[in-house]
């Protein structure tokens, strides 16, 4: 196997330890066949990437030097490796400083009003970011903002790249972008990304707003060295470059705007074989070839067993077969082996433990993931189901509180905090107050909807549990026990309106009838009838 694989330079010398349950590099035939593939990836990835941006020489014309630049240097020390060239590209990275920016104000101020030009009298659109979703938008995809990058990217950015990084890109004809994007954070559209590494051997992030603009941001790194912090904060025009493999994540923005351009780029000739594995691995999954899926994440396993990326991909897919038992040793051998402060490992392997009931081990999972990021919603969610497990009322109710006062939160996660401290204060004067909270974020929530709509019924306030209740039967699917529970209670809740209403039963069985399908919605009548047929 060593030998099969420092005979490519691109693919590195795997030198971490290769764990018993790995056997694809005692495979050379078939590791050398996944290799291949990812080699045409690769390939393919170039010429999207070339239809897509600039690539080439620089231009004749520039007038831009990049001999006038000044930089502040950080190195990067956090366990693990990035996904390829670990050898080669040292973990680095260089930030214009402030009285030389890679842009000037006007150039990024020209920028943010294409942008905002575009999106005029509409929302702007919002990319994933794992938690978290960010207003912003593929630069490819605005023709104007497209111009202006890819202008940019010839005259500086590719440049920059090569001069910053003269072993890996001697020529900026190397490079290609795979992709590119223009976030923009606000409180209320997205105030921070999740962390993350990026899809590419080499990223940038430029800064196209003043810092003085908005409270919060930055750029925080795990393991940065060489500052007052592990945030990397930059004023208007400035810009990083970095390997892209290394751990980070956009600071949540608390008041005002935060305009930034990221981007992700490729070398033309040196094959990232991790990455390019591990979006071949996702392919599979998806077209349901879960067996080609499991090599192809192997294979990037035993090209570089030091990044954690694929462990917990391949976890997840063995999961899905079935195989909890090998899931569980590919987990554990990540978070002992490779990298011991790997959230998205601690949470796949809390998970499974919390399912076995082993609590304590999935506390300690999930804390791995709260000491990385304090705002980890997710986790604090598990945490806050291990309390239930454990019947620890207190202790579930301290999780749903921190996670409904944790800013940028996901709705949905929000909500069904909202919901189930609804469900601890049953029968409080709270209860109401915590399901509409939660209808607010997540208007079309089943479980809150007929939660609120029993509360109302326990009250016999019957008008307002009608309505929610019919609420409930429009938002479940149909057929399902949930629909039917709530169209049984929406049946008695009209039967008490209906002698509320009609005390002393002056009124005819006709009359009665009438109303009772009124009240009910001739559409959940029919289908409570149809119900106590079967």
């Amino acid at each position: 196997f060593v030998g099969l694989v420092s005979a490519s330079t691109d693919a590195g010398r795997a030198k971490g330890k290769l764990p018993d349950w790995l056997s694809i590099h005692k495979d050379k035939e078939k590791l050398s066949h996944y290799m291949s593939l990812a080699r045409q990836r690769h390939a393919e990835s170039i010429q999207k990437a070339r239809d897509a941006y600039f690539h080439g020489g620089p231009a004749e014309s520039n007038t831009f030097s990049l001999d006038s630049l000044q930089f502040d240097e950080y190195s990067i020390d956090s366990p693990g490796s990035i996904p390829d060239f670990k050898d080669e590209l040292e973990r680095r990275c260089f930030v214009t400083k402030r009285n030389t920016p890679l842009f000037t104000a006007e150039e990024c101020k020209d920028m943010i009003d294409k942008a905002e030009a575009h999106f005029a009298g509409g929302e702007w659109t919002s990319l994933p970011s794992g938690q978290y979703d960010v207003a912003g938008f593929w630069i490819k995809s605005i023709p104007a903002c497209h111009e202006w990058f890819n202008r940019m990217v010839q005259e500086r950015l590719f440049p920059l790249l090569a001069k910053k990084f003269p072993d890996f890109c001697p020529d900026m004809k190397d490079l290609v972008v795979d992709n590119a994007y223009l976030f923009k954070y606000t409180p209320e559209t997205g105030r921070r990304t999740d962390i993350h590494t990026d899809s590419g051997c080499l990223s940038f992030t430029i800064a196209l707003n003043g810092n003085g603009e908005y409270s919060g941001g930055g750029t925080w790194f795990e393991g940065l060295q060489g500052g007052d912090s592990s945030v990397i904060e930059m004023d208007v025009g400035q810009c990083t470059v970095r390997p892209g493999g290394v751990r980070h994540c956009g600071q949540a923005v608390t008041s005002g705007t935060r305009y930034i351009i990221g981007g992700f780029c490729m070398n033309n000739n040196r094959i990232e074989y991790n990455r390019m594995l591990m979006g071949l691995g996702s392919e599979e999954t998806q077209k349901g070839n879960l067996k080609k899926a499991e090599e192809a994440l192997e294979a990037a396993i035993a090209l570089n067993p030091d990044f954690d990326g694929p462990y917990s991909h391949l976890a997840d897919l063995l999961k899905k077969q079935g195989n909890t038992e090998k899931a569980q040793k590919v987990l554990e051998h990540c978070l002992e082996h490779v990298n011991p402060n790997g959230s998205e490992t601690a949470y796949s392997l809390g998970a499974l433990y919390m399912d076995q009931e082993q609590y304590d081990k999935a506390i300690k999972c999930m804390n791995v993931c709260l000491e990385l990021d304090e705002a980890d919603a997710d986790a604090m969610m598990m945490l806050a189901q291990i309390c239930a497990a454990k019947q620890d009322d207190a202790g579930e109710e301290s999780w749903y509180q921190r996670i409904v006062a944790t800013p940028g939160a996901k709705k949905e996660l929000m909500g069904k905090a909202f919901c189930n401290l609804g469900v601890l204060h049953s029968g409080s004067d709270k209860e109401i107050e915590y399901y509409e909270k939660s209808l607010q974020l997540n208007p079309d929530s089943f479980p809150a909807s007929y939660s609120l709509a029993c509360a109302y019924a326990s009250k016999e306030d019957w008008d307002p549990a009608v309505v929610v209740f019919r609420k409930a039967i429009d938002v479940s699917k149909d057929g399902t026990d949930d629909q039917k529970q709530a169209l049984l209670n929406l049946y008695r809740a009209t039967m008490g309106k209906l002698q509320r209403e009609n005390p002393s039963g002056a009124s005819s069985r006709e009359e009665m009838m009438k109303r009772f399908v009124e009240i009910m919605g001739e559409e959940n009548f029919q289908k409570l009838s149809a119900m106590r047929q079967q």
